[in-house]
């Protein structure tokens, strides 16, 4: 299978290392977290969040579009960190 190498900041590596299984290649972390990641789940953990509990609802469904929109722009390919170039 085909792989791209990517750069990314220290804070990026940092973030993606706390998120990755002890098992998990870099690609395999991205790859689940992203899959994880839907619409509907992000707007899910939003509105469970006390900060965002008393959020109006004209305002709730403008952050879910925007959400949705976002999700819509971006499509998951098979990244390779573990090679260097």
């Amino acid at each position: 299978m085909a792989s791209k190498t990517i750069s990314v900041t220290q804070e990026v590596y940092d973030l993606l290392s706390r998120f990755k299984l002890p098992h998990e290649s870099f690609g395999d972390a991205i790859k689940r977290l992203c899959e994880e990641k839907t619409a509907g789940s992000i707007y899910e953990w939003i509105i469970n969040r006390p900060l965002w509990s008393d959020m109006p609802e004209e305002e709730y469904k403008q952050v879910k579009n925007n959400i949705n929109s976002i999700r819509e722009r971006f499509t998951i390919q098979e990244v390779n960190l573990d090679d260097d170039g």
